[in-house]
């Protein structure tokens, strides 16, 4: 029963579900009948508005063409008037731009600038046409402007292109040592913003090289003419050669040398760490005996009236202080480049601008060079003149910052202007290192009166040490004579190991070629069989050598290159000591001989026979005779060394006191002579007082 009533009540639902179903699809198909209806209202519709649009069309497309060409014929006939405008303006512009153009740029160099900027269009345009009448025209007014631009620029260069005087320049180069900054002659900022707008114009035209040679000309005429009064300002207020002159004015300084300390204080410039080291005491260096008080007093008024000189000639002082103002002008007209000239022009226009003044400065150094280099004497008086060329090189050297300040870094090979300058005095003190040593080698001066040092040992020792004072600059040119003389060449530059060396080299060179000449002039004394005098000029020189080089830094730099060179003239010494000791041989022969008589016939202390009585008196004849001999002959040799006399005098109290002690014990007491003062004139105390007084030569 349960399932008959769910059953009947599933079909009942089934029923409502089916009515309710067909009632939706009659709706839907009432909506479709509706929706069919209202498209095809819709297709009507818009067939109709398409039919009207198509004959609207038909309407405005013809209109619409004839209003399009309208317009482009319009827009033709506008611009054939704008053209017809442009070329009547290119014809008349002559006319309206004359009497503007031809009186120049006056006070308004923007409008100025514009108008030429118009005829340059006019002419561009008549470059096109066959107007040849109108193109010369425009063309010649054009070339008319840029003259008077041209004449405004120089008209401005011209303004300050007056060269500074003497006293200006000095103020300058002041201002630049001390970093100040001060205005001289200084071109106004109007005139540089003018300046500057005149050749940003031309460079922008492709005009621009007449305008950089005509200013460059200009301003390194003006430099060239102010170093030139500076030049001659020098030349009239110094004394030429002013330190040759003092030391030349006495002969007798040339005679006796001049020491080596004395030259070391006079040196202007700071010693390097080397040269300090031969600066000695002022009590250090001794005048030659012999030398008398009035001598000695002038070679102190030398020395007081040369404390205003430096070791440097006073020519070479003169040119660099040209070099100072050749900088500081240089400096002053970089700085104007900057505001006067585009960056990328600076560098062409100082390197045009700096030719003319570079000229001058070259034949002024190559003037100077010569003149040294002709110089007689230079290891002696001339001596400052070399070394005021290795201060000019020892200025190129600490000034090469500067240089590379004038240039900017993408100008390295322009740089090279300024060598040409180090280069000449480079190849001019190598001349002279040449030429000095080829003084000593040809030196035919006399030897020194009683064997004293000879002035060109202390010559030679003075312009070593005095050439340290210049030990960067010395190394170079060293190392320059070396490459020559070996005819080498290094392309790297040289390192100061070799710089050392080389000059090392130089300095050996120096010393031998003195040492050979030393012993070429022994043979020049009268009395060529008087060994003696050739041993004490042999002994004084190398005493005085080796003394002089002692601790010195001269020595240390020498050993570089040859390390037995003191051990060489330390035998030199000895065995010139050994052939001054010879001069003893007459006496030690006259005791020898006795003392032999005596041990072959043994005198009696009693009475004596007649042939001893003889004997004796020839023996003590002869010693006298020696002995007189011998203190006439060291009387007359000058040894100025208190070290060295003291030395000769005990070499040769050591080789006779003792054997004349025996002598004279053994044979003073005989009986041979009733005239004993006679012959028995020197007892040993006498004799050695006597060698205590050898070398006391006296005027």
């Amino acid at each position: 029963m349960t399932s008959g009533n769910d059953l009947h009540t599933n079909v009942r639902t089934s029923d409502v579900k089916l009515q309710e179903e067909k009632r939706r699809l009659a709706l839907l198909e009432e909506s479709l009948c509706r929706s069919n209806a209202l498209t095809s209202g819709m297709v009507a519709t818009l067939d109709n508005f398409e039919r009207k649009l198509k004959s609207l069309d038909e309407l405005v497309t013809p209109v619409y063409e004839a209003t399009n060409e309208l317009r482009l014929l319009l827009n033709n006939v506008d611009q054939s008037l704008s053209l017809v405008d442009s070329v009547l303006h290119y014809y008349d512009i002559c006319g309206e731009l004359t009497q503007t153009v031809s009186s120049g740029p006056g006070g308004d160099l923007t409008d100025y600038l514009a108008e030429l900027d118009r005829l340059e269009d006019a002419v561009k345009y008549f470059k096109r046409v066959t107007a040849v009448a109108e193109r010369e025209r425009v063309t010649q007014l054009y070339d008319v402007g840029r003259k008077r631009l041209v004449d405004e620029t120089d008209k401005l260069i011209l303004r300050y292109a007056n060269p500074l005087s003497s006293k200006e320049i000095m103020e300058l180069c002041e201002a630049a040592s001390t970093g100040t900054h001060i205005d001289i002659h200084s071109m106004q900022e109007a005139d540089m913003a003018t300046l500057r707008a005149i050749i940003e114009w031309f460079s922008s035209h492709g005009f621009r090289q007449g305008l950089i040679d005509s200013y460059a000309t200009k301003r390194g005429t003006m430099i060239r003419r102010s170093i030139q009064l500076l030049e001659e300002h020098l030349r009239k207020t110094s004394i030429r050669r002013g330190s040759t002159n003092l030391l030349s004015a006495s002969p007798n300084i040339s005679q006796h040398g001049y020491s080596g300390s004395h030259t070391l204080r006079k040196q202007g410039g700071k010693l390097g760490e080397m040269g300090r080291r031969l600066i000695r005491s002022p009590a250090a260096p001794t005048l030659p005996r012999g030398i008398n008080a009035s001598l000695s007093s002038s070679i102190s008024a030398i020395d007081d009236g040369m404390t205003f000189e430096s070791s440097d000639d006073r020519d070479t002082a003169n040119y660099k202080y040209l070099l100072d103002a050749f900088i500081a002008l240089l400096q002053r007209d970089r700085d104007l480049l900057n505001y006067v000239f585009p960056k990328e022009l600076q560098s062409l226009v100082f390197t045009k601008l700096i030719e003319l003044p570079l000229v001058y400065m070259r034949e002024e150094a190559q003037s100077l060079c010569e003149s040294i280099e002709r110089l007689p004497h230079k290891l002696d008086t001339g001596k400052f003149a070399v070394y005021g060329i290795f201060s000019i090189l020892k200025w190129f050297l600490k000034s090469r910052p500067t240089f590379s300040k004038l240039y900017q870094e993408s100008d390295i090979a322009r740089r090279q202007q300024f060598t040409t300058l180090s280069a000449t005095f480079e190849q001019s003190a190598v001349a002279c290192l040449r030429g000095i040593l080829d003084e000593v080698r040809l030196d035919t001066s006399p030897p020194s009166q009683g064997g004293n040092v000879h002035p060109l040992t202390s010559h030679v020792l003075a312009f070593m040490e005095g050439l340290l004072a210049y030990e960067d600059t010395a190394t170079i040119i060293a190392s320059i004579y070396v490459e020559q003389e070996q005819g080498t060449s290094n392309i790297a530059p040289s390192g100061t190991e070799k710089g050392l060396y080389d000059l090392g080299t130089y300095f050996t060179q120096l010393v031998r070629w003195l040492h050979t000449s030393l012993a070429k002039k022994t043979d020049g004394y009268p009395s060529r069989h008087d060994t003696t005098i050739r041993a004490i000029f042999l002994l004084n020189n190398v005493n005085y050598l080796l003394k002089r080089l002692e601790n010195s830094p001269i020595l240390v730099i020498i050993q570089r290159c040859q390390s037995d060179l003191k051990c060489k003239y330390e035998d030199d010494f000895q065995m010139s000591l050994k052939d001054y000791t010879k001069c003893y041989t007459p006496l030690i022969i006259a005791i020898q001989q006795m003392l032999e008589y005596d041990n072959v016939n043994r005198l009696s202390d009693g009475k004596l026979r007649d042939r001893d009585r003889e004997q004796l008196k020839e023996s003590f004849a002869s010693i006298n005779s020696a002995i007189d001999n011998l203190r006439q002959q060291c009387q007359e040799y000058i040894v100025s060394d208190v070290g060295l006399r003291d030395r000769l005098r005990n070499e040769g109290k050591k080789l006779i006191l003792e054997m004349y002690k025996t002598y004279y014990t053994k044979f003073a007491n005989k009986d041979f002579t009733r005239h004993r003062e006679k012959y028995i004139r020197y007892d040993p105390t006498v004799l050695e007082l006597t060698i205590d007084n050898f070398f006391e030569h006296r005027l």
